[in-house]
């Protein structure tokens, strides 16, 4: 059903004019671009795209993606004669009043070059592709200060029987899987999170490649979002790095009211961290299991669930300890003596509050982080934040974390992605890399 609605919204985003199996003309384009920009700026493009090949021109928009006002340009064009089912996409952007060509990326069709549309909206352009039968995907970019980067992507399937939908969005950190059966056996399931992405430590995070996840929706307050007044009185913003053998974590807290624990039997703000320690190569391993023919929701853990509580402390003579760890099977002796590494500092910075935690992966049974290829590895992962706003009134605790779950089952867990290389994990491209290298090798570097 999705997929045929995607199918209609793109037949309705491209001009009449393409409604044929041959595609535009050149001439035909330019005097379609010449309703949008001046003649300088057409000649920007014609100088920059194929000069002795043959084309025709099956999608195209035009647009701002780059969030500066300026109209911008998207199309894709099929050559002439090439036996392979593939168009390419050229992005161009007006930067200064020129329109300069910022990525040509290729995109295979199944049947017709129609099949991958281009179509600019809400400072995006969005790209969507028929990958194979009853698959449908659009992937969204954007430009900012020079980079190009893979914004949101989404993905229509079916599966086992199963419609399935997969929303990420790379700025906010925020997936959402959907579920629907298509079958008389109803298995309709919803998972909506934050992720947190961990990267090498010591190693730039370069733009277009998001570091950090702020939690500050309702939708993830998971207990007393009556109490909870709006991101100011409760919310996060998380960061994550690693080595081979621990993981660390900077929380930003913001709150407008921190209420240390003063006594073994008083309340009062803390932070617990929940890990599904088994790595799995996505996030759709991670959610679902398939038993023979029939895809299941992965209800129970495959190993230990394990909880991290730590106490803040109270800022003044009194530092973050961890108060307790629990984990569903018992400990070996490498756990046990693993505890004693973990390292806890909470400090102020202006108006808010942050931890530092660091986590050695022995305490989850690895001797160190289990990735292989630089690969991207996903766990379930949850950071709660409890907020005690009156000490006297313990009805009126918030709980605010990265995902409505449930401590016994793994699919309702957030989600912390391991990424040795993270451009294995969306897409980024700044434009002026390669006049940077050239100048620096003509300086001798």
């Amino acid at each position: 059903m999705m997929a045929k609605l995607i199918l209609t919204i793109l037949w309705l985003l491209i001009p009449i004019s393409l409604f044929t199996q041959s595609g535009m003309t050149v001439a035909e384009f330019k005097v379609k671009l010449e309703g949008y920009f001046n003649n300088e700026m057409v000649d920007d493009v014609f100088r920059k795209i194929p000069q002795n090949t043959r084309f025709t021109i099956w999608g195209w928009d035009v647009g701002d993606y780059s969030g500066d006002g300026n109209p911008d340009l998207a199309f894709s064009i099929k050559i002439t004669g090439e036996t392979r089912r593939i168009t390419y996409v050229y992005f161009f952007v007006d930067i200064d009043g020129y329109l300069e060509l910022i990525l040509v990326e290729p995109y295979e069709y199944v049947e017709l070059p129609l099949e991958v549309g281009v179509a600019i909206r809400n400072n995006k352009c969005s790209i969507t592709q028929k990958k194979r039968k009853d698959i449908w995907q659009i992937k969204s970019y954007t430009f900012e200060d020079g980079v190009i980067y893979l914004i949101e992507e989404y993905l229509s399937q079916n599966y086992l029987g199963n419609n399935l939908e997969t929303v990420v969005n790379y700025k906010t950190n925020e997936c959402k899987f959907t579920l629907e059966s298509l079958s008389r056996e109803k298995l309709n399931f919803e998972a909506k999170y934050y992720f947190i992405p961990s990267y090498p430590r010591n190693k730039p995070v370069y733009k277009g490649f998001s570091s950090r996840t702020n939690i500050d929706k309702i939708d993830y307050v998971i207990k007393g979002s009556y109490y909870w007044r709006g991101d100011y009185d409760a919310s996060m913003s998380v960061k994550s790095s690693f080595d081979n053998n621990f993981i660390y974590f900077t929380i930003t807290v913001t709150d407008d009211v921190f209420v240390p624990k003063e006594c073994e039997n008083c309340i009062g703000d803390k932070i617990s961290f929940w890990f599904d320690f088994q790595p799995f190569r996505s996030s759709f391993k991670r959610l679902f299991k398939q038993s023979g023919s029939q895809l299941l929701v992965r209800s129970k853990p495959d190993g230990s669930i394990f909880k991290i509580e730590i106490n803040l402390g109270n800022l003044v003579d009194k530092s973050p300890y961890v108060e307790s760890i629990n984990s569903t099977e018992p400990f070996d002796d490498e756990q046990k003596r693993s505890v004693e590494k973990i390292k806890l500092l909470f400090t102020t910075n202006e108006d808010k509050y942050v931890l530092k935690a660091r986590i050695p992966v022995a305490l989850f049974g690895y001797d160190m982080l289990p990735y292989e290829n630089d690969e991207p590895v996903f766990i379930g992962f949850n950071i709660v934040y409890v907020d005690v706003d009156n000490e006297f009134r313990p009805n009126e605790i918030t709980y605010i974390t990265n995902s409505s779950f449930e401590e016994s089952q793994p699919a309702t867990f957030g989600e912390l992605v391991i990424l040795p290389d993270y451009r294995k994990f969306g897409f980024a491209k700044n434009i002026y890399v390669d006049s940077i290298l050239n100048l620096l090798e003509n300086f001798g570097f």
